[in-house]
Order: structure tokens, then sequence, then C-alpha cells
């Protein structure tokens, strides 16, 4: 073994033993990296399943996760519901506003939103867009916001 080799093959050890032992302790859950999709939109109109409505629970918890803001999840979830009945692909002609939470084109497209690549009625992406928004303390851009006070 050449000189210096074995200590620094411990070095090594020692720093992967402490980079997984922070990850072990770490209290902050992490998002699961696999994609969960809801089945597809049949009928943008229709009031999304048990299962769909589920799987934004789910998403809406990851993205507090990524972007924290103070607001419950409760809270998100009861302003999604009141702005788009859980509906991804609804469109609101008097804005026109799209998606879960009736984002507005130029919004939507805003310099702040990272997610602004996707389509508007990508339900994944309006989610974490709005917990963006929201660490960003953007709430007030929501009429239900006001609506859904009394959310947990």
């Amino acid at each position: 073994m050449p000189p210096g080799a074995a200590t620094t093959f411990r070095a090594t050890m020692l720093g992967l033993a402490l980079t997984l032992s922070a990850c072990a302790s770490s209290s902050k859950p992490m998002a699961p990296e696999a994609s969960v999709t809801p089945p597809p939109i049949t009928n943008p109109k229709a009031a999304p399943d048990e299962a769909t409505l589920k799987t934004y629970r789910q998403w809406i918890g990851w993205a507090r996760i990524k972007h924290p803001y103070a607001d419950s999840e409760a809270r998100m979830y009861a302003v999604m519901m009141c702005e788009s009945g859980g509906r991804a692909a609804v469109v609101n002609p008097a804005g026109p506003y799209t998606g879960l939470f009736q984002y507005a084109k130029g919004t939507w497209n805003g310099a702040w939103n990272t997610y602004s690549g996707d389509a508007m009625t990508d339900a994944k992406a309006q989610i974490f867009a709005t917990a963006l928004a929201w660490s960003l303390k953007m709430q007030s851009h929501w009429g239900c916001y006001k609506k859904t006070s009394s959310a947990p």
C-alpha cells in the first residue's frame, strides 16, 4: 500500500459515515423522488375522484417541504377546492384563469415561477408553484385565500 493510503482511506470512510449519519438523523422529511400521477383527466369539468384528491393532498405536503410557508396544508387544500373544485384543467372564462389554483397566464409566466415551463393545467406544477408563491408571501393573489381564513 502506498504511503498515506491508509490515512486517506480512513478519512474518506469517516466522511462517508458522517454524511450518512447526518442524513439518518435529519428531522425534516424528504419528498419522495418517485412521481405519483393521478389518472388522466377525461372531463375537465367533472369533479376529481378520491384517489386524485389524495394525490393532490400528498403533493401539497411535498410542496410545503420544498417551499415552506406559514399556512397549513389544509388551508392550501381548501383554497384549491374553493378555486377549482380540484379540477386541474378547468378554465374560468371570466379571467381567464386556469387550473387548480386559477392562475392568469401573466402570473403563471412571471419571473418568480420556476414551474412556468410546465403547462398551467399540470396539477403537480400548480401545487408546487402555489407553495412557492406562498413561501414568497403572495397569498393575497387568491380570492379564496380570504374566504378560507378559518381553515386549520
